[in-house]
């Protein structure tokens, strides 16, 4: 037996309201799943750097006076450029993410000290120094995408556990009203997931302050918290 107009109306409602309250946690899922890929693959550049960097030899001449470098295949500085352009340019987001210049990028990656030794012109020795500090700070930049993905996963399973907590809930009701006898353990249910989320946000995130991390991951949204911000729009739509 088919069912009735009201009911195919009813059903369309329900879901409806259902994908308003969970859309906040999808989203927050779907923006961490591209947060952890686009790590994921710049901590593979960096690593592939890293191992090229170490490869390179410092250069034994003194700094050429300022003007016109003589560059061949085994110039330190071209070998540098060409390894950076190899791996932490070649990741397939780079463009629409950061479209930097190569300079630009060691710049901010590793810090303006390093960004005159990447120009093509540069006149900077690559002395054995400067070699080793530049490998320390390729393996702090390689640390600090780790740490946030660790941080990123670590959402992620907060976000999955609380969308089927919520979706149970969810599943639970048939209307917008809570029924009588359902009523304490509903708000004792909300209470709980609330409680706990707000626990999570009171902590930290590996080496990241959770408002932060929240802020800075979901920086493209109307809000900063999707858990509460569903629970939000939960309460606020049911008549308990």
């Amino acid at each position: 037996m088919s069912t009735t107009p009201a009911q195919d109306g009813t059903q369309w409602f329900l879901h409806t309201w259902r994908d308003h309250i969970l859309e906040p946690i999808e989203t927050a899922l779907s923006v961490l799943d591209v947060e952890h890929t686009e790590l994921t693959a710049e901590q593979d550049g960096l690593e592939e750097f890293l191992e090229r960097l170490r490869a390179v030899d410092p250069a034994e001449q003194p700094s050429s006076p300022v003007g016109a470098r003589q560059q061949s295949a085994s110039d330190p500085v071209e070998r540098l450029r060409d390894a950076y352009a190899d791996t932490v340019l070649a990741v397939d987001h780079y463009e629409s993410v950061y479209d930097e210049s190569l300079v630009e990028n060691v710049a901010i990656e590793f810090g303006p000290d390093y960004a005159a030794l990447f120009h093509p012109e540069t006149n900077v020795r690559f002395s054995p120094p400067l070699k080793q500090s530049l490998v320390a700070a390729a393996e702090q930049a390689v640390d600090e995408r780790a740490a946030l993905d660790r941080a990123v996963r670590l959402e992620q399973e907060a976000m999955r556990e609380h969308r089927s907590s919520l979706q149970g809930i969810l599943d639970a009701l048939d209307s917008t009203v809570v029924p009588e006898w359902y009523r304490e353990t509903f708000r004792n249910d909300v209470g709980a997931l609330l409680e706990d989320r707000q626990e999570q946000l009171h902590s930290s995130v590996h080496r990241f302050e959770t408002h932060e991390f929240c802020a800075y991951m979901y920086e493209e949204q109307l809000w900063t918290y999707p858990v509460l911000t569903s629970l939000a729009r939960f309460q606020e739509s049911v008549d308990s």
